[in-house]
């Protein structure tokens, strides 16, 4: 598993100030959504920005073995999970040289920071898992005659 911030297609970028202070691998918390299967467990990381309440970019590489559909992470409030690595979170997925890259992004202070402070830090613990993405496709009783909108 690798992690770099202040990424752009899994590249840091020129002149970046961005850090990872701390990477570590946590168990998943018991409230985790039966759902979500995490093989690697949860990635723990905290990184120091060059700006106070700016949006950081990062990618995470793991091996496409694990079969993750996403980089799953729960809203400081403890409420939702979310992949922050698909289109309506702004990141992606990107199947590069053998392994799997991860692209999202945090805004210090937002809902995804745990700390919840604009403070010049960004703390996350997420993981990079699999999870159903979707009962979209699945026909709700009652469609005429095989169709729905």
């Amino acid at each position: 598993m690798t992690l770099v911030a202040d990424s752009q297609g899994g590249k840091v970028t020129s002149g970046s100030h961005a850090r990872i202070t701390s990477l570590e691998q946590k168990t998943a918390p018991a409230e985790t959504p039966q759902a979500l299967e995490t093989p690697i467990a949860l990635t723990s990381f905290q990184a120091t920005l060059e700006t106070t309440g700016s949006t950081e970019t990062f990618s995470l590489y793991v091996d496409p073995k694990i079969g993750a559909n996403g980089y799953w992470l729960q809203d400081h409030g403890g409420t939702t999970w979310v992949n922050l690595a698909s289109s309506p979170y702004g990141g992606k997925m990107v199947n590069e040289g053998g392994r799997l890259r991860l692209d999202f992004s945090i805004t210090d202070g937002g809902p995804f920071d745990a700390d919840g402070e604009a403070n010049g830090s960004i703390t996350a613990s997420g993981a990079a898992a699999q999870m159903p993405l979707s009962i979209v496709g699945q026909a709700p009783n009652g469609a005429q005659d095989g169709f729905w909108l």
